[in-house]
């Protein structure tokens, strides 16, 4: 549920900064989505099985490939495409405060 708020949060963020709604689901911009949704994947799994878990553990290494192929691979192909750092900074806090908010939630 995290992983999917997450995403969710950061598409309509999207669309309140951009002030258009055909901007929901595009690649780019701010905040990132794609860092957003597996950080709140990660922070959900390490707060849920203990962030010394090996569950824990891959959803951080998924995290960590995501943002690399967010901020770094895909500029390298392409300099307009890919997110700048801070757009995925913004990314990992809006999913580390929707982890919070869904586990607490849902717990």
């Amino acid at each position: 549920m995290a992983a999917f708020f997450g995403f969710l949060s950061a598409q309509f963020i999207k669309v309140i900064i951009y002030k258009d709604f055909r901007v929901f689901g595009r690649y780019g911009g701010m905040p990132s989505a794609h860092v957003a949704t597996t950080s709140a994947l990660a922070w959900a799994v390490g707060y849920t099985t203990g962030f010394d878990s090996s569950l824990t553990a891959i959803a951080a290494i998924f995290l960590a490939i995501t943002t690399a192929d967010a901020v770094g691979l895909r500029r390298n192909v392409d300099p307009n495409k890919g997110h700048t750092l801070m757009e995925a900074i913004y990314g990992f806090l809006l999913g580390w405060i929707v982890a919070l908010l869904t586990v607490k939630f849902y717990r």
